[in-house]
């Protein structure tokens, strides 16, 4: 019986110190992205571009954060979509050089 007592109270223990550390990571910053392509698209279907998902939002796509730099990630959005008109990261537009750079790996 006082094995499983122990047992319990180390798994509580670590699920606690687990959700402690994740926490603050998922709520800073946690925004995400923006990006509106140059020309319309076709389908409303949601897309994959390397681990980011991008879900049809008006005449755009957002998606969650990712692990990737937004220089990265709008570079995988472009190769996929096309040319991108705009692109946000974490509530801050891409200036015209960065989505000149961006736009490089368009398709």
């Amino acid at each position: 019986m006082n094995r499983i007592v122990a047992f319990a109270a180390a798994l509580t223990t670590s699920a606690l110190l687990f959700l402690a550390t994740t926490t603050p990571a998922l709520a800073q910053g946690s925004t995400g992205y923006t990006l509106v392509p140059a020309t319309a698209p076709a389908s409303s279907e949601a897309l994959v571009s390397s681990e980011v998902i991008w879900k049809r939002a008006g005449a755009g796509y957002v998606a969650p954060k990712a692990n990737s730099r937004a220089a990265i990630v709008c570079a995988q959005a472009a190769k996929k979509l096309g040319k991108v008109a705009s692109f946000t990261a974490d509530g801050q537009s891409f200036d015209e050089a960065a989505l000149a750079k961006c736009n490089e790996k368009a398709k």
